[in-house]
């Protein structure tokens, strides 16, 4: 019998965390998979760990690069050897919460029209000591515009989705040695819907040996170049990279904001915005994959942004910013200016 899921893990000199993210899947409420695990030229205890494990479980497949191919070549040829319904991708960093495959494929069964279920992250250290939650859990027709301009879906290994729509794509492009997934997601998305669970089910380690962290720069350009490709699709013309990254340091300074752009921008920004919400709306409605009320969505969040903006700002030095940005909240959604400005006056008060 072929089992339901194929899990698709690559390592290259991970032994430090091999062993609990190995286990983490091993103990899965869900049992019935194949965990195929390509070793991509390893010249630490990696191999050891693995073939150690592969005695004691036969779901385990082990597979060796003679040379490291890195990431993405070796992602595709674990969806080569697949022989699950379902993918579901693992770092050899991360851990799995128990509970994971089961939501995860319950999700999927009862969803055909769903490529890919994702879900809340939870951030540990190196010693696995909680970090914080990083929720991005949406409504599923704003996931495609959160995709637009970053990786809403804020990492790869906790995601799960379906091989065929995934093998007839041609799989991860092999021209993005870096954000491979960010790139494939910005694919299936035309193809059908993904959706990201409410529910924590991995756990994403923070250390200073990640791709995240050692190689940020070359990840960061893959991104942003597959950001401009996206909008380039939607609006049929291309922006500049400085100018993606403006829009992307909007939707990100939610999280750090360090990363909105310069307050100085935000007219143009503004007129940026307004393009792409209207040419989105309009496609959306054309695919029959949205909601009625995605435009009062869409501009109640772009608002909020705006919000966020004003809130991130200096009253001291920087207030004629924050009545300039003001007025794009007003155009945008006016509840929520009065909102901002509430909160904005209630965090002053608390200060004094």
């Amino acid at each position: 019998m072929l089992p339901k899921i194929s899990v698709v893990m690559s390592v290259y000199n991970g032994g430090q965390y091999l062993q609990e993210s190995i286990e983490s899947i091993l103990n899965q409420t869900f049992t019935n998979f194949e965990f195929i695990v390509i070793d991509d030229g390893s010249i630490d205890s990696s191999w050891e760990i693995l073939t150690r494990y592969a005695k004691e479980d036969q779901r385990i497949k082990l597979f060796k690069n003679e040379e490291n191919l890195g990431l993405t070549k070796s992602l595709n040829k674990g969806l080569k050897l697949a022989q699950g319904e379902y993918i579901a991708r693992q770092d050899a960093d991360d851990v799995s919460l128990p509970e994971r495959f089961e939501k995860q494929v319950k999700f999927l069964d009862q969803s055909p029209e769903v490529v890919l279920v994702s879900c809340n992250i939870e951030w540990i250290d190196p010693e696995g000591r909680f970090l914080g939650k990083q929720p991005r859990d949406c409504d599923r027709d704003l996931v495609a515009w959160y995709l637009l301009f970053y990786n809403h879906l804020a990492g790869h290994s906790q995601v799960m989705f379906r091989q065929k729509p995934v093998r007839n794509l041609g799989g991860y492009c092999e021209n993005y040695r870096y954000s491979q997934d960010y790139e494939l997601w910005s694919r299936l998305i035309q193809v059908s819907d993904i959706v990201i669970l409410s529910d924590a089910l991995l756990q994403q380690r923070r250390h200073d040996k990640s791709i995240s962290s050692a190689k940020k720069l070359d990840q960061d350009t893959y991104s942003l170049t597959n950001s401009k490709r996206n909008i380039k699709q939607l609006l049929g013309e291309e922006l500049s990279l400085e100018e993606v990254d403006e829009l992307r340091g909007f939707w990100l300074g939610h999280w750090c904001s360090s990363l909105f752009p310069s307050s100085q921008n935000v007219s143009s920004i503004n007129s940026r915005l307004k393009e792409i919400y209207q040419v989105f709306v309009l496609q959306s409605a054309q695919h029959n994959r949205c909601n009625s009320d995605l435009s009062l969505r869409l501009r109640v969040r772009i608002a909020q942004q705006f919000g966020f903006w004003i809130r991130s700002l200096s009253i001291r030095r920087e207030l004629i910013s924050k009545f300039q940005i003001s007025l794009y909240v007003l155009v945008w959604y006016p509840p929520a200016l009065l909102d901002c400005w509430l909160k904005e006056i209630k965090r002053l008060f608390a200060i004094a």
